[in-house]
Parts: C-alpha cells; structure tokens; sequence
C-alpha cells in the first residue's frame, strides 16, 4: 500500500479538445442492471470560458490487489478477496479512511463465498459447501454457516444451517436437502449464534426476507405445490397462507419484498407476470404484464420495474404504468428524484428525473454519467485519453447543467463506485480510494 503523487492534474493536460458548455437537451441511457449502482463518465463539459480552478481532490490512500478482484465496501471497511472458486482466498481488510490493513488471511476454512453484512459488521461463510446437477443446471449452497468478525478477522461462530438474512443482532439460517432445497428456519444470534427459535417449513427452492426494522420484517416462502406462507421474523410464527401459481421447471422465479408488499415475479420467457400481494394477508393486490426477465425496486413515490434495457415507474398501489424510460440502471435520490445511469459502450448519458412523472430534470454533460453519493450531491465522472490515465471527476448540478472540475486520480471510471463520501476505484490490479467529502 502506498501514497500515489498525482503531479500536476491541471485541466490542460488531459483535455484533448476545447471544454464546451453541457448540452441542454435531455437524453436517456441503455445500461444493465447492478445490486450496488456503478456510475462512469467519459469526458468532461464545463460551462462558461476560460481555464478551471486547479483540481482540489486527490487520492487519499492505494493498495496493490490481484487482478480480476472486485472491493466490496461495507460500513468503515474495504473488503478485498481474491482468488478462484474451489481454491483458497487470499482476504484482505482494510480501513475504507486511512488505507490501514486491519487483517489478511489465506484461510482454508474460508471459501470463496462471503457474505458480509453492513448492520452486524460481520462475514458470513459456508464452510462446507456442496454442488448437485439438477435438470435445469448446477446448484451450489452451503450447508453451515461460519460468522466472523469483518475488523478482526477472528471466527465469533460457527453452526449449521445456510445464512440466509441477516440483521444487527440477528441471522436467519436454513437447513438445506441433498438438492438444496430449503426444509427448516433458525433465527440466532449475530453475537453468538445462540438459538432464538427452530421451524420446520414446506420444501422451498427459494424466499425471501423483508428489510426494516426486525419487529417488522417477515419471512415470505413458495412451496413445491405453489402454496405461499409469510411467517413474522421475530418468532417463526405463520401469519398467512395461500395457494400461488404452481411452479413449473420452465419459469423462472424472483420474488421479493418491498415494504409490505410482496412480489411474486414469474417469468415464461418471453413474458413475465409480476403479482403483487400485502405481505402480511398474502391478499392480491394487482397483477403487471411485461416481457424480458424483470425485477422490481422501491423508487420512492413509484415502484420501478426494470430489466436490463427498460425502466417502468408503475404505481404501487395499482400495478398501472405511469411512464416508461430507456435505461434499466436507477438509483433513487432524494426529493422524490431518480438517478438513470448512461453507458460508455452504447454513448448515452446520465439523468436526474422526477420519480412521479418521469420527466427529465436535467442530463449529465456529452457522453458522461453521474454518481450519487449518500449525501445526495452528483459527481461527473471521466477518463483521460492519454498516459497516465486517470479518472476526472467533476461535481454537477443537474438543475442548471453547471459541471465543476475538482481532481483526477489514477484508475479507470468503470471500475468506480461510491460509498459514503469517497470514490474507489480499480485498475490492473490496484485499489484506490477518494475522499470527495
């Protein structure tokens, strides 16, 4: 790990053409889906004449890594393991502020299948792991359940039972058959492991957890015969049932829950069914016809069901459309707004839209994107033409279009991702972290 010197970062040595003001017209972006939002920019647009302010951010801390490694970011650290499946991990942890090594490890006991999760600040591992062929293709799941510390690197636990869900205090596990079915739920400590309670469930491929508070969440499963049964968090207890559509090897299943409603999303390639239901009565609400293998997501005043290239903002007391966009990336902001990102590949730009109506409040300058930061402010991210290649970033006002040049550090901007108030970035085998706060 090592201070990187940047030099001289000034804006005329990585611009190759005239900077121009943004454009005003507003354009949409094609761009696949992702679990945590990545955000790229390609070049930089500034407004009004004249030479910018010298950049005002550099990189805060690097670290070697090995190539084809991806950090996953949790909480106040930077998680990095590498390696590739069936042989041991190389893990390391570092603190996301100073770039200090908090541990290593080159643990046999550790697959390469981490869970960490951000509330308890602990990793959760299958320490015995099994793969079946099944008819429709491979299945691998775990059939323990090791928990450890994530500032440590100290093992707190270890039981059976796969992880599942996990809160601050508590983890969800379930016992899995020979064909990696789930059979039975426990609710036990995050601290210790200790049981809270044990319940025998209907044969399941899948279920699903809500998020929230753990006097609220519940637990909603499918079984083998169709029939659908939430159960409440806190005690395993049965809140409802009702019989669903009977699964059948050709569809493809992504239930989920958003608050409290359940989505049962049915997929019979090409068309798929979402139907929405209260998750506590299992009553149906309403049901939604699209094609393409979609899933839902909470956008604030609308629910957005997406697929890889469409966005539709749907209301979520009716299941009726409200608009259509083209770009299945989103990322929900404040003030009921929604971020759409752009793609490099397919030179479509980034957006700021209002949630309710689906207009465009305003679009990142020329063939760049935007990453939000948790504090709501936009970023403009873009990538220098020439060695050394850098990433330029760039605060941006998606109301008056006003783009501002603050630093440029070393990586690529498709490899960044932003947590909290830093950027971290990858490129050929190297970590960098930002601070932008």
């Amino acid at each position: 790990m090592a201070i990187i010197e940047l030099g001289d970062v000034s804006a005329p040595e990585f611009a190759e053409e005239p900077l121009v003001p943004a454009s005003s017209r507003h354009r949409f972006g094609f761009v696949r889906p992702i679990a945590a939002a990545l955000a790229v920019i390609c070049a930089l647009a500034l407004t009004g004449s004249g030479q910018p302010s010298p950049p005002s951010v550099t990189e805060s801390w690097s670290a070697e890594i090995g190539l084809e490694t991806w950090p996953y970011v949790f909480g106040d650290i930077v998680l990095v393991s590498s390696g590739t499946p069936g042989t041991t991990p190389d893990i390391a942890a570092y603190d996301v502020v100073t770039g200090r090594v908090l541990w290593t490890g080159h643990d046999d006991q550790i697959t390469q299948w981490l869970n960490p999760d951000p509330d308890s600040q602990q990793l959760y591992a299958p320490a015995t792991v099994r793969q079946v062929v099944l008819p429709d293709g491979n299945m691998v799941f775990g059939l323990d359940t090791r928990a450890v510390d994530a500032h440590t690197g100290r093992t707190l636990w270890q039981r059976s039972g796969n992880e599942l869900a996990a809160t601050a205090d508590q983890v969800l596990l379930g016992d899995r058959d020979d064909q990696g079915r789930v059979t039975g739920l426990h609710l036990v400590r995050a601290a210790d492991g200790t049981s809270i309670w044990d319940r025998a469930i209907a044969v399941t491929d899948n279920l699903v957890v809500s998020e929230g508070p753990a006097e609220t969440a519940r637990i909603v499963a499918k079984s083998e015969t169709g029939e659908l049964s939430t159960l409440r968090w806190s005690d395993g207890v049965t809140l409802a049932r009702r019989q669903g559509s009977r699964p059948d090897g050709t569809l493809g299943w992504g239930p989920q829950v958003l608050g409290d409603q359940f989505y049962d999303v049915r997929t019979d390639a090409p068309d798929t069914t979402v139907i929405a239901y209260r998750t506590d009565t299992l009553t149906e609400l309403w049901r939604y016809q699209d094609t393409g293998e979609v899933y839902v997501q909470d956008c604030g005043p609308v629910l957005c069901v997406n697929d890889i290239h469409l966005t539709n903002g749907v209301d979520p007391a009716t299941g009726v459309r409200k608009w259509k966009l083209p770009s299945g990336n989103v990322t929900p902001l404040d003030h009921g707004r929604l971020l759409f990102g752009g793609s490099r590949d397919m030179a479509t730009e980034s957006s700021v839209v209002d949630a309710v109506t689906g207009r465009t409040i305003g679009t990142a300058p020329h063939g760049t994107q935007a990453v939000a930061l948790d504090d709501g402010r936009l970023f403009a991210l873009g990538d220098t033409r020439t060695a050394p290649y850098r990433v330029t970033i760039s605060r941006w006002d998606p109301v008056t279009g006003r783009s501002e040049l603050i630093g440029a550090v070393p990586g690529r901007s498709d490899t960044c991702q932003a947590h909290g108030q830093r950027l971290i970035c990858t490129s050929s085998g190297r970590l960098g972290v930002t601070d932008v706060g």
